[in-house]
């Protein structure tokens, strides 16, 4: 038997089914566009999104399938914050906004003054920002109240993929602390918060703890995709906290580090933290895919989609070749500076309005150092972001990489020699997909995750601070932060 895990993200979903002692059977990938309507706007279709999500189930069990290991249960990894409005057919009524919508950014400004921030900090372990789906709901209801109205249910990616294959709609409490309306110490939906933005928790779907039985597929779609009659479905969670699991960072000392759209660090804690460091530095505390421990979030929104845009921008020579681009970059650390808001900022700041900026720009500059110098300025951000969650409590010795920019051992080496800790590269590039599997055969055998034979991926190479290099951005980070920091105050 095999056990299947779906991973929804911004910008394509894939599903991965894992036989009995961790081997990938078979994985497909469907990608879909983000829409930009206005200034501000993100947005995803959500019907694009589940039926590019059947069409990689269907693929995935049926290469399951055909090697003689049917898969017997599924969990989903979702993107954070992201939304659909659904009527009491089940329709979806508008797209969904995601994280990097920043359309609500003043609506949540304006909750937070008057709900109170601490007070929001207390109940979710998240600051006020714009991306998360509280703000999201303020703006419907505002600007789009005929929606608001006929809407019956609000649904995030993971519990609308679970309706639609049949079950009570359902998400892990993971993805439901990313809502900013979920208690993280009761583990329900806060009516106090659902009230005050003038919801009802019954508008949203049932919140369980990740690796919970949460129904089977319906007769009608496993016959259409292929899967065994009674296919358990099962709670799964937030991408970000799925993914540490599957890549093996689940206790303190090791985090995720993961490059992707996103590019983040995702430690893991015995304890729910919830300190004035945290708040300060917009780091947040919420639940992990493990019973009994907590994951905080720091990250950057500019991550490899600024590679993307790069290639497609600069290097049209190369032909979409991310190693050829990586492999351009002097083996020296760069001589300029970047402040690397080319989207909004993500954390400690959650800066909408400065724009990504480099400093030392000249004709003679390369652009395989300009590439450089955007890498080490992501990467500085995301140490600045690992002194605070280090300050507060979060112990961080070493770095698990995961995600497509981190398949170019040239970027990890950069990463690993401007923080400073050793990164370990694991064999499976696909954790979110490996994390909700684990979670599947959990339940589905009655095991508990680390238990299970092959609970952690094999480690294919570990990349050292190179003491040179790691000592010449030691001086390089501290003059980034008095320029970041200029440019912060005076633009």
């Amino acid at each position: 038997m095999s056990f299947l895990g779906v991973d929804i993200g911004s910008s394509r979903v894939k599903a991965v089914a894992f036989q009995e002692e961790g081997r990938e059977l078979g994985s497909a990938s469907r990608g879909y566009p983000v829409s930009s309507p206005a200034p501000g706007f993100a947005e995803l279709d959500g019907e694009e999104v589940m039926r590019a999500a059947f069409d990689v189930i269907g693929a995935a069990a049926s290469a399951a399938r055909s090697g003689g290991d049917p898969v017997r249960a599924l969990a989903i990894s979702s993107q954070g914050e992201a939304f659909l409005p659904v009527d009491g057919s089940g329709t979806i009524l508008a797209p969904a906004m995601i994280s990097s919508d920043t359309r609500a950014t003043g609506l949540m400004a304006e909750f937070a003054a008057g709900f109170g921030a601490g007070r929001l900090y207390r109940i979710t372990g998240h600051t006020p920002s714009g991306m998360f789906t509280l703000a999201k709901l303020l703006w419907l209801a505002k600007f789009r109240p005929e929606i608001r109205r006929r809407a019956k249910r609000f649904l995030c990616f993971e519990d609308l993929l679970v309706s639609r294959l049949g079950a009570e709609p359902a998400m892990g409490w993971p993805l439901a602390g990313r809502t900013m309306l979920f208690d993280v110490e009761t583990h329900r939906w806060s009516e106090e918060l659902c009230d005050a933005a003038g919801f009802s928790p019954a508008e949203f779907a049932r919140v369980l703890p990740s690796g919970t039985a949460a129904g089977t597929v319906s007769p009608r779609v496993a016959a259409a995709l292929g899967l065994e009659p009674g296919t358990l479905i099962v709670s799964g969670g937030h991408d970000q906290a799925l993914a540490a699991l599957g890549c093996g960072a689940c206790s303190p000392g090791c985090a995720m580090y993961a490059a992707g759209s996103v590019e983040c660090i995702a430690p893991v804690h015995s304890r729910l933290i919830r300190s004035d460091e945290l708040f300060r530095g917009n780091l947040c505390c919420y639940d992990f895919a493990l019973p009994g421990r907590y994951l905080s979030v720091a990250y950057s929104l500019t991550g490899s989609n600024f590679m993307q845009y790069f290639l497609e921008e600069f290097c049209r020579d190369l032909g979409g070749d991310y190693a050829a681009l990586a492999g351009s970059m002097p083996p020296e650390p760069s001589t300029l500076n970047v402040l690397p808001y080319f989207t909004a900022s993500g954390t400690p700041y959650f800066d909408t309005r400065t724009p990504g900026t480099v400093y030392g720009w000249r004709l003679t500059t390369t652009r395989g150092e300009l590439f450089k110098a955007v890498q080490e300025g992501i990467a500085m951000e995301m140490r600045r972001n690992l002194e605070l969650l280090t300050a507060s409590g979060f112990q961080v010795e070493v770095l698990v990489a995961s995600g497509g920019g981190c398949r170019l051992p040239a970027l990890v080496q950069l990463r690993a020699d401007v923080l400073n800790l050793p990164f370990r590269v694991i064999a499976s590039g696909e954790a979110g997909c490996r994390g909700a599997a684990l979670l599947a055969r959990s339940a589905h055998c009655g095991v508990p995750v680390e238990e299970l034979p092959g609970f952690l991926p094999a480690v294919t190479a570990e990349l050292h601070p190179e003491p040179g290099r790691a000592a010449r951005y030691q001086e390089k980070f501290e003059q980034w932060k008095t320029f970041t920091d200029t440019v912060r105050r005076e633009l």
